[in-house]
């Protein structure tokens, strides 16, 4: 009879593997042909997208961030944890062997009687199973490797959003060196104004009016220089930090905003950017995930089966298995909750709602993805035209201070004449450095809105070959 019941044993595990394969997740979100008003034009999106600005500097840096940046280190090992939960939801679909073994020896005795010494030893071995006959198991293994992709896909977009930080953080502060350097050229330009005053003044050719107005002036321009130098450090000090470094310490580096280039970017089509961000890839992955959540609520309510086997070796003796005594035995199980109040429904309930919630969340996230790319675009090709405008603008204001300066030298125009055309030089030049930054922040907005050159690969990992990536 033992012998029959073992050589079921092989066709019970065989149906007990049961299998779950989710519904693949459908796009809630109709992307549009193109992206509107803009040709298919420019380089395509790698994932060395930010070496496309020509600035060494800034390469370096972002090296040093995917190396060293703290948050992404921890990401790191988030996607670890996921990786171990998934192998341990795969464990739940083998059996569980055990092994034991003890010896022991006693001795007894009463008055007037001999002592009485005996002993024991055993070794056993058990082995448990659950047959997973409705999916329940293989349903949570899928989701924790759906739960383990997220994570995985979490942490590719937090290295895109470190790299996009760390590109606009050395712009923010490339931008904020020249403000710096247009200002006190500014202060040195009033500065010179100011000595021309003070000689036409005690010359009787200014009045005591123009003298203190170019004084004023003076003042006002020497106070807008700490301000931006204090701007400029923190920036840094926020740079540092995402590379990993101390905030105030370190030579501070020698670059030119104008020295980097803008770069012209094809977006593609609308229908790519849903396989290129690897958030809206966590969002399909949650979304399995949730499927075989309700898939493991549902098969909840059917009976669970459990098959377990034992064999055992027994003698009499310490530390002796000589003619044991064998016994092998088997029970196959079968267990029904009756009733539960209600819980298992609620939760089936439950798992769907969370569920509709995703999907809600996926197409959320899918509208402001494709408005993300579509602000970028329209940022650059704003930002582009302005620039060209601006330039313009400070060609004609540079010509102008340079006529008044020459008149108001020999008295045909008023200090007040020079003075608004030296302020509308420096109002020029603080917008044309503004809108420098405007475009590389567009760009560096723009890579990274689709997806910084990830690609999402479909293939299905098992628990036992799952990658987890490094830091960096």
């Amino acid at each position: 009879m033992t012998f029959r019941f073992l050589t079921l044993i092989p066709a019970l595990f065989a149906a007990g593997c049961a299998s779950f394969s989710p519904a693949p997740v459908i796009v809630p979100v109709e992307p549009p042909a193109q992206w509107s008003d803009v040709a298919d034009a420019g380089q395509s999106v790698d994932r060395q997208w930010w070496q496309s600005f020509d600035d060494p500097q800034l390469n370096r840096l972002i090296d040093k961030a995917l190396d060293a940046n703290p948050n992404l280190a921890a990401a790191a090992q988030s996607v670890l944890q996921a990786d171990l939960q998934l192998r341990s939801a795969g464990a739940a679909l083998l059996p569980s062997v055990g092994a034991s073994a003890n010896t022991g020896k006693q001795t007894s005795w009463a008055p007037n009687q001999d002592r009485v010494t005996s002993g024991s030893t055993s070794v056993g071995l058990t082995v448990d199973y659950e047959l997973d006959l409705w999916g329940r198991l293989s349903a949570a293994e899928g989701a924790a490797l759906a739960s383990f992709r997220a994570t995985e896909f979490d942490y590719q977009a937090a290295r895109i959003t470190l790299i996009a930080s760390v590109a606009s953080t050395w712009f923010e502060w490339l931008e904020l060196q020249l403000r710096v350097d247009v200002a006190r050229k500014n202060l040195e330009l009033g500065e010179q104004t100011l000595t021309l005053v003070d000689a036409r003044y005690r010359n009787g050719a200014a009045s005591r009016a123009e003298l203190a107005r170019q004084q004023t002036s003076v003042l006002n321009l020497r106070s807008a220089v700490p301000p931006l130098e204090y701007q400029a450090r923190q920036r840094l000090a926020a740079l540092r930090v995402l590379t990993g470094e101390y905030p105030f310490v370190g030579d501070q580096p020698v670059a030119d905003i104008s020295q980097a280039t803008v770069p012209t970017i094809n977006p593609e089509t609308p229908a790519d950017l849903v396989t290129r961000r690897p958030d809206l890839a966590a969002h399909e992955a949650r979304l399995l995930a949730a499927s075989a959540d309700i898939e493991q609520a549902r098969s909840a309510l059917l009976p669970s089966v459990s098959l377990s086997a034992a064999a055992r070796l027994s003698a009499d003796g310490f530390l002796s298995l000589a003619d044991p005594v064998r016994s092998v035995n088997g029970l196959l199980g079968l267990s029904q909750m009756v009733f539960d109040g209600g819980q298992r429904s609620n939760a089936i309930a439950v798992s769907e709602s969370r569920r509709v919630a995703l999907l809600e969340g996926y197409r959320g996230s899918l509208l402001t993805a494709f408005q993300e790319v579509g602000d970028a675009l329209d940022r650059a090709v704003l930002y582009e035209a302005q620039e060209q405008r601006l330039r313009e603008i400070l060609i004609k204001a540079e010509e102008t201070l340079r006529l008044t300066d020459v008149r108001y030298r020999e008295g045909a125009d008023e200090l007040s004449v020079l003075l608004e055309s030296q302020r509308s030089v420096f109002d020029v030049r603080q917008q044309l450095s503004q809108v420098r930054l405007n475009r590389l922040i567009a760009a560096v907005d723009l890579y990274r809105s689709l997806g910084g050159g990830w690609q999402r690969d479909d293939s299905r990992p098992s628990a036992s070959a799952t990658t987890v990536p490094a830091a960096g």
